[in-house]
């Protein structure tokens, strides 16, 4: 009855160690190799990332106080938005992911938002900073949805009486 016991648990620890020990060992090992040898592209990047010393040029920056101090606390302003943030999509559409692609490449200058409904009340973009295909989609979007796009001229200057009339209605 012992060498029966000594023969059942060798072979049980022979088993345990073929099919749980090795397994564990060769995954740890493919693993661990996987880790040391995969290019990581956010290590990558973070070599090639740095802090802007200036987020807006100098006539951006007066433009952006000027709309604030216009908006007052009625409304928030945000900068630096794309058309996909501002409009929807209906995902009914045939060629729906090029579309929303194209979107974000459309570029906003400043999006002015109301606080209570945080709809958005008004557009005001330069021009120049998108492409004309891009300008003409931008302002048709917008024009479907009802909401006001202003154009900026060269210098990032625009009508202060303009600004508050879009505002207002």
């Amino acid at each position: 009855m012992n060498n029966i016991a000594t023969v059942f648990i060798s072979y049980a620890f022979m088993y345990f160690v073929l099919f749980i020990i090795v397994p564990l060992v060769v995954v740890t090992f493919v693993m661990t190799c996987i880790k040391f040898f995969r290019s990581n592209e956010a290590q990558m990047a973070d070599a090639a990332v740095s802090i802007k010393p200036h987020l807006l040029d100098k006539e951006s920056m007066h433009f952006l106080k000027g709309l604030k101090a216009i908006a007052s606390n009625r409304y928030d302003v945000l900068y630096g938005a794309s058309l996909v943030n501002v409009v929807d999509i209906d995902d009914s559409i045939r060629n729906h992911e090029e579309v929303q692609d194209f979107m974000e490449h459309c570029h906003l200058d400043y999006v002015v938002v109301d606080n209570e409904s945080s709809a958005v009340k008004l557009v005001v973009s330069d021009p120049s900073a998108s492409s004309p295909e891009q300008m003409r989609f931008v302002e048709k979007c917008l024009d479907y949805i009802g909401v006001k796009l202003i154009k900026l001229d060269e210098h990032k200057q625009c009508d202060e009486a303009l600004l508050r009339s879009a505002l207002a209605a």
